[in-house]
């Protein structure tokens, strides 16, 4: 597959290159992308750290010709995901730039996004085609698509008038939540091919206020289905009152003899082996996780109210730990970094004899001058092996079930019982520049607290 992705990149870059000038190219060139700053202060029994996370992605798109063009993409990360056990005293990393040297897996600076496009308008079709190295984009990774990334190619299309067609595959890839959670330093990518096929509807379907979305995907020697399904209802009333109810499930059954395609270096090769360890158990062969909720907008208010349960062996199905759930909280499913709770199927959720359930209530009012304001309320339960930070991981002791990543051995999991309450407020100062604030308290059997302060700039 490497060989055909290559050889097609080869002659479509020939095809732009005798079609038009580099001079074209340039002159209608755009630009897009974010620059996002987090602060993280975590404190309790069962948490602390503090630190400083720095995210900057922009994409440079060339003009069309022929309805060509070239994207060429940069990831400047530095900062963890979130910190645990550790402070933000020396994270400075030196004078001029932060020196990364590999020691480090969240720190990265490199190209991420290197891609043809090719688009059929002129022909009448809504057809795009996509190859090269990109972002992998789906409704079973939405949450972490900035960093989600794969060499291969991408189809969408949109004839039908109503319903959007996605497929992708790719021949080496990697996720965010998978590098974050094997605390993966080296760069390497799995090799196992991945094929993502997806149908949902747009803005154009007959039918008013409903929509879709139905995602399969297949990893060679990794997992034989992973599958998504989302159908949603919203009715307006004509005051400004809107109400709506949401379905979403998600299931995967895991290859019975899975193993990761990579490098003997990486923290991967031996996951499989070692997740058969006593103090894990094994790994879930069948996941399954669904969402009910029913919301409410009018005005500036909004409001969500949900029920998440599980079913299978364990509760691990999506690429990373939310997909295109739509879900409430702001902590629970983030205590940890690399999607180890949550929905993501090499987490907590990926070992045999879990489950996972919860209610959200979710609450928002947002204000013309930009001013908005939020409060998140989640019940967790369930057998959930939840994880802890290393603070919490050193009382737990025998209570605990054991780590339930190899590689974080010591972040220990238990079946927990848990209470968030997060107010957050936020402010757009521009229509492309905002802030927020949000301060998220655990409570029951985990009991910690995280203040995140983040501004972001879109361009």
């Amino acid at each position: 597959m490497k060989i055909f992705t290559n050889c097609c990149l080869i002659a479509m870059s020939a095809c732009i290159l005798s079609a038009s000038s580099l001079k074209d190219m340039i002159e209608n060139a755009t630009l897009d992308g974010w620059l996002r700053g987090k602060y993280f202060y975590s404190d309790g029994r069962d948490g602390s750290g503090q630190g400083y996370q720095m995210f900057f992605l922009p994409n440079l798109h060339s003009g069309e010709v022929n309805g060509y063009s070239l994207t060429v993409g940069v990831f400047a990360a530095y900062g963890p995901g979130v910190p645990d056990a550790v402070t933000a005293d020396n994270s400075i990393g030196g004078s001029r730039a932060p020196r990364i040297d590999g020691s480090s897996a969240p720190d990265v600076f490199n190209i991420s996004n290197l891609y043809i496009n090719k688009n059929f308008d002129a022909l009448g079709s809504k057809t795009t085609v996509r190859l090269g190295q990109m972002n992998i984009v789906s409704a079973l990774n939405a949450g972490t698509s900035y960093g989600d990334r794969g060499l291969g190619g991408m189809i969408t299309n949109e004839d039908i008038k109503g319903i959007k067609l996605y497929a992708s595959a790719y021949d080496s890839w990697m996720t965010d939540n998978i590098m974050l959670a094997m605390n993966q330093a080296y760069t390497y990518g799995i090799g196992n091919n991945i094929v993502i096929l997806g149908v949902e509807s747009n803005k154009d379907l007959a039918i008013k206020g409903l929509g879709f979305k139905v995602y399969y995907s297949w990893a060679q020697q990794l997992y034989n289905m992973m599958m998504f399904g989302d159908i949603h209802y919203k009715y307006d009333f004509e005051n400004g009152l809107s109400v709506g109810i949401l379905g979403q499930i998600a299931g995967t059954v895991m290859n019975n003899n899975a193993r990761f395609h990579t490098k003997d270096g990486s923290n991967l090769a031996n996951y499989f082996t070692q997740m058969q360890a006593t103090d894990i158990g094994g790994y879930a062969h069948t996941r399954g996780i669904y969402n009910l909720q029913v919301n409410l907008k009018a005005g500036g208010y909004s409001s969500k109210l949900g029920y998440i349960g599980s079913f299978g062996q364990g509760y691990g199905t999506m690429l990373d730990s939310k997909g295109a759930f739509d879900v409430g909280g702001q902590l629970w499913n983030g205590i940890v970094s690399g999607g180890i709770m949550g929905f993501g199927w090499t987490g907590a959720g990926g070992a045999k004899n879990t489950s996972l359930k919860a209610v959200y209530f979710t609450h928002r009012y947002k204000w013309h001058n930009g001013l908005g304001l939020g409060l998140d309320l989640v019940w967790v339960g369930g057998n959930n092996r939840f994880p802890y930070m290393k603070k919490g991981s050193l009382w737990l002791g025998k209570k605990s079930r054991g780590p339930v990543i190899p590689a974080r051995e010591t972040n220990l999991t238990a079946d927990s019982e848990l209470v968030e309450i997060s107010p957050q407020i936020s402010y757009a100062f521009t229509k492309d520049f905002s802030g927020s604030v949000s301060y998220s308290q655990m409570v029951g059997d985990m009991l910690m607290a995280r203040t995140v302060v983040t501004l972001k700039y879109t361009f």
